[in-house]
């Protein structure tokens, strides 16, 4: 619902954060500073085994763990031992603050930033603030969102390995079969009437009323409540208001709307959904709903060309959500040193490799994002939109308790869908029982 492949995005652009020696926070708006040497120095004098594990499916792990592997080439006097859990986000996080509690838990860690805060809660993270002020390594060569993500009460508790952004993405092809003409940057200024004139125009039910070609599959929820202007938290982040500011569930209306009204988007269960049938990857789906780069590893199967594009423009201005991911260091690891050098190295130069090996996400080191990560090409795609929507990101409502949170807008939403609610009493419901989690 929240996430890539709900593992796995816009307040508008932020004051810039940097760090300084007492833990002040911030990040310029240009690169401005020299980036780190590309050879990592090792500057712990006995080896050390660093354990690192990561939460990722098989193929994004096997990009991701080549800068593991190319800093064990550069340091072989550090032996890394890397594990990934291909399970779900949740069970990794549980898994995790296990670990910390039973003293057990990896030196190094990959994670989604949603879970800093409960991992940081839990008291598993070392503030790396220090390090960070000691090394060369300086927070405005990363973007001011994934500083803030990886910050809590004025510490930094992580280190940068990619991000992004959720654009849409459209089949041209199928679009241009329904005779659906697109002037060029068309996205750069398209409104919500725009978007549903398109779907209508494009999706097709066949005798029996079932959705054939869908016109889109909406599934993300924070930017839905943004296009209408409503905000989920409070500032402090400790009360929900989903259902106190304008456009709560007038959001959710539209969302369900677009299903049980416009028929552009499939229902939950029967015969809008062809069973073993991956509408997208058919060709029967005009616009995928979160095109997050994580699709870079996901479609170079496809056999069209998809292009990548902005939210449409909702009665509020348009927000994208961003979502960020790290590495994190455990804090009772007995290799402090050597977890940080690792942690360094990947969470830099290590990038290169990653794109090398075909990319996973966004680089979040500033200097390879915007030269090697645009200049390769992959399917063709426009990437930099992805860069340019950079300008209108915002964050998820980042909480402790994340998952039960998403547990229970995931709850009503889904009766929303199925009809057994209304969006005014989903939004209510939403919001009562969110607070009872904060």
């Amino acid at each position: 619902m929240t996430g890539r492949s709900t593992r796995g995005t816009r307040t508008t652009r932020r004051n810039a954060l940097a760090i300084t020696a007492s833990g002040l926070l911030s990040a310029a708006c240009g690169i401005g500073t020299r980036a780190a040497e590309t050879q990592p120095a090792a500057n712990t004098k006995a080896p050390a085994t660093i354990v690192y594990w990561c939460n990722l499916y098989q193929a994004g792990w096997e990009k991701v763990r080549t800068a593991a592997t190319e800093y064990q080439n550069r340091v072989p006097q550090h032996k890394i031992e890397a594990t990934n859990d291909p399970g779900r986000e949740v069970d990794y996080g549980a898994k995790l603050i296990t670990a910390f509690a039973g003293g057990a838990a990896p030196d190094v860690i990959w994670t989604t930033t949603r879970r800093i805060v409960p991992f940081q809660g839990a008291g598993g993270l070392a503030d790396l603030t220090p390090l960070y002020s000691a090394s060369k390594i300086k927070t405005d060569q990363y973007y001011p969102l994934a500083i803030d993500e990886q910050s809590v009460g004025g510490k930094l508790y992580g280190m940068n390995q990619g991000w992004g952004v959720g654009l849409l993405a459209i089949n041209r092809a199928l679009l241009d079969k329904a005779g659906v003409a697109l002037k060029p940057d068309f996205d750069k200024t398209w409104t919500h009437q725009d978007f549903l004139d398109l779907l209508k125009r494009v999706s097709k039910q066949d005798a029996q009323g079932n959705l054939d070609t869908w016109g889109v599959d909406y599934t993300e929820t924070w930017p839905l409540w943004w296009d209408f202007g409503a905000e989920f938290l409070d500032k402090d982040r400790k009360k929900c208001i989903v259902n106190q500011t304008p456009g709560g569930w007038q959001a959710l209306q539209f969302w369900s709307d677009l299903t049980q009204t416009q028929r552009v988007q499939p229902r939950r269960s029967g015969g809008d959904r062809p069973p073993g049938v991956d509408m997208w990857r058919a060709g029967r789906q005009a616009i995928f709903g979160n095109a997050g780069p994580y699709i870079l590893a996901q479609w170079e199967s496809l056999e069209f060309q998809p292009e990548l594009i902005l939210r449409p423009i909702g009665p509020k201005p348009r927000a994208h959500r961003w979502y960020t991911d790290c590495y994190a260091m455990w804090a009772a690891t007995k290799v402090k040193d050597a977890a940080w050098e690792f942690m360094a190295f990947a969470g830099t130069e290590g990038m290169r490799f990653v794109e090398q090996a075909g990319g996973f996400d966004i680089p979040g080191y500033r200097p390879i994002a915007e030269t090697v990560f645009l200049q390769r090409n992959v399917l063709n795609l426009n990437k930099q939109r992805w860069i340019d929507a950079v300008k209108e990101a915002r964050q998820q409502p980042l909480v402790k308790p994340w998952d039960e949170m998403n547990a229970v807008v995931s709850r009503h939403r889904g009766d929303l869908l199925d009809q057994k609610i209304s969006p005014r009493d989903a939004a209510s419901n939403i919001e009562r029982e969110v607070n009872a989690l904060l």
